[in-house]
């Protein structure tokens, strides 16, 4: 049986301000639209139509379309590259929304609420579909006591990175593969860097050069003659964030049952 663990509480689902930083976000989950609040009254804080919503001005803004060409008085002496003109719509103490003059902005007056980087990374992170964790264990059927035993993954290969799109940023989260722990259900564990080698009937009776161990005890006694051990691989997430920020990777361990017999050898006199 495979099992996923890995922390998928997610941080910050109140959705923060539009505006900028200009104050007001409010209400719902990150899954849901983003309202500001402005007048005690709440407001999308994005329309398709009118743009970005700012709490602390009650208007709406988006590019003027077209820019009054150079030379205009609404650039205020500037030249185009400086800034932009905005076309705001603004909300009246009657609540009637209303077009108001065109107004210059060397930033933004309200954008996208900020993201936030750790949930968009759980979100890429359910994006990655782990392969399920197979044990391959050489010799098959039954090894025996004190020969080596060649221990590796089957199909290791790293899934597809995941991928969450915020409002301004782009997170990814790509998967590697660290370390794998084999516990033997005899006491005995070995951990081993990367998903070991796999064996070849070439290699005959030699040890592993990554991943291997010799058993010293038999599983004769226990129940239906074998050894039932767990494999557990330990992926992690390398998050990379569009805009720089740094996220610690995620510690993913991917764990799976198995079982297997280890034969006595019989010295006849």
């Amino acid at each position: 049986m495979k099992a996923i663990c890995a922390d998928t509480e997610e941080p910050g689902t109140k959705p923060t301000s539009g505006g900028g930083g200009t104050g007001g976000g409010s209400g719902g989950s990150s899954s849901g639209p983003q309202v500001c609040t402005f007048n005690d009254q709440e407001f999308a804080c994005n329309d398709p139509e009118l743009g970005w919503f700012s709490a602390s001005r009650g208007c709406y803004f988006r590019p003027a379309k077209p820019q009054p060409p150079a030379g205009d008085p609404l650039w205020g002496g500037r030249t185009p590259g400086d800034g932009v003109v905005y076309s705001p719509t603004c909300i009246g103490s009657d609540g009637a929304v209303t077009p108001a003059p065109l107004e210059y902005f060397a930033t933004p007056p309200a954008g996208p609420p900020p993201d936030n980087p750790q949930a968009l990374a759980v979100k890429a992170r359910a994006q990655v579909d782990f392969p399920d964790t197979k044990p391959g264990v050489a010799p098959e059927g039954s090894s025996v006591v004190g020969a080596p035993v060649w221990l590796w993954l089957r199909d290791a290969q790293p899934p597809a990175p995941g991928k969450a799109q915020g409002n301004t940023i782009t997170v990814t989260v790509t998967p590697r593969l660290a370390w794998v722990k084999w516990e033997f259900g005899d006491g005995t564990s070995v951990t081993c860097e990367g998903a070991g080698t796999p064996y070849d009937p070439k290699f005959g009776a030699s040890p592993s050069p990554t991943c291997g161990h010799v058993f010293k005890t038999g599983s004769g006694t226990r129940k239906d003659g074998k050894f039932f051990g767990k494999v557990r691989a330990q992926w992690f997430g390398d998050v990379t964030v569009s805009d720089g920020t740094r996220i610690d990777p995620i510690e993913i361990p991917v764990i799976e049952d198995f079982e297997f017999r280890v034969a006595e050898v019989q010295v006849l006199n």
